[in-house]
């Protein structure tokens, strides 16, 4: 298991050594803006479909020269946090945007942030501060709740979508026009195999929902279904008409893009219920001061002026998520969307201290189950450089085997 995980990391560090990534383009603009006044770490779609310039915005409401805010896009939450973790004895980066609920307690082991409270934070909605970080280490800026989203014309089977069953997703019907993401390497399918663990339990300590285990679960689901790594491929998947793929683990959010932006209805979205109720794991991202940020208090004013009215009226028509300050009306085109306040979070179900010492553990027990029903695809972008990545590799480990 461990030199499976050694392989994987290794093949992913050589793709991104030989090919331009999110985050070697950006090595370049940290050596640029060297005088920048603010580094921010996040993602590459934050607030980016069609497009919100919240840098700038921020420039403008603090007074500030445009330029003055560094935004380095990484390419995930994980990409993030793992640059923080690499820097911290020295830290470059002031705020760190994306860190969600299940990755907070990595954040907190590694000692790279400072709690702060932000001005405003009786505005937030209910819940969302005590469901990332009650010491606001992580301050909350959106939610949402993870859920399978599909194309209402493509999706061919007998199963009625508005009771779905966690169990309905191992018919061949469903599972070969399935496509879910690989939780080591995404949020949304880390958040998907969470909701697995929530409802069929685990003897870490988690109540069982329904009947079954999760690991045998997702033995059953890997013949058939196909194991992306990330959400951007696969969307393309989805609509790839070859691939023959028309569902795929998403948001409760995800239909409202098109209805809002195209008047295009033709996606839902679908949660596993239990006796009618929906039940879906609920992410929550946040934003901190990176500990030591070399600008500290503007920092602390740009998470002031994150979750501010200004900035979070732009998040249902950019970040296709829920605001987390309270208040904000969504638009009428969020209809196609699933109403929040009809979804049971599961959250509960795993706190974060359970979390935090079994996440390692339960993404090794996934890989094995997974691999175990498959030919052990991990779900990685094999091209011509990853092909030669791993040619690379196999001197290294024979040389390996040679020595145990």
């Amino acid at each position: 298991m461990k030199y499976r995980r050694l392989i994987l990391i290794l093949i992913i560090t050589m793709m991104l050594f030989l090919q331009p990534s999110s985050m070697m383009r950006n090595e370049n603009s940290i050596k640029q803006n060297a005088d920048s006044a603010l580094t921010i770490y996040t993602y590459e779609s934050l607030l980016a479909d069609p497009g919100y310039a919240y840098d700038r915005a921020f420039e403008q409401y603090a007074g500030l020269p445009n330029g003055s805010v560094n935004v380095v896009l990484l390419d995930d939450a994980g990409s993030i946090l793992t640059k923080a973790v690499s820097e911290k004895a020295d830290p470059v980066a002031d705020v760190l945007i994306g860190i969600d609920n299940a990755l907070v307690s990595q954040a907190r082991q590694q000692d790279i942030l400072t709690p702060y409270q932000p001005k405003e934070a009786d505005k937030l909605v209910s819940g969302l501060v005590d469901g990332l970080a009650s010491d606001y280490l992580l301050t909350p800026y959106d939610y949402g709740a993870i859920a399978l989203w599909y194309l209402k014309q493509a999706f061919n089977s007998s199963i009625d979508t508005s009771s779905l069953k966690l169990n309905d997703l191992l018919q061949n019907e469903v599972r070969n026009q399935l496509i879910v993401e690989n939780p080591n390497l995404s949020s949304p399918g880390l958040g998907f195999l969470l909701s697995t663990i929530a409802m069929f339990g685990d003897n870490a300590g988690v109540d069982s929902m329904i009947q079954g285990g999760w690991r045998d679960f997702w033995r059953q689901l890997s013949d058939g279904t196909k194991l992306s790594p990330s959400w951007g491929d696969a969307i393309s998947l989805l609509y790839t008409k070859e691939a023959k793929r028309s569902m795929m683990v998403s948001y409760s959010t995800s239909p409202a893009y098109g209805a809002c932006l195209y008047n295009d209805t033709s996606t839902a979205a679908v949660l596993p219920t239990i006796n009618g109720t929906q039940y879906g794991w609920q992410q929550i991202e946040g934003l901190g001061v990176v500990k030591n940020a070399p600008h500290e208090a503007l920092a602390k004013e740009f998470i002031d002026w994150f979750i501010s009215e200004e900035l979070q009226s732009q998040i249902h028509l950019n970040q296709w998520m829920y605001p987390a300050r309270a208040g904000i009306t969504a638009p009428d085109c969020y209809d196609a969307a699933i109403d929040p306040s009809t979804i049971t979070p599961l959250n509960d179900r795993i706190p974060q201290n359970l979390l935090a010492n079994n996440l390692t553990s339960w993404l090794d027990d996934w890989e094995v189950a997974w691999t175990e029903g498959t030919s052990g695809s991990f779900g990685l972008p094999f091209d011509t450089v990853g092909i030669f990545a791993t040619l690379i590799l196999i001197p290294v480990l024979l040389r390996r085997k040679k020595e145990i």
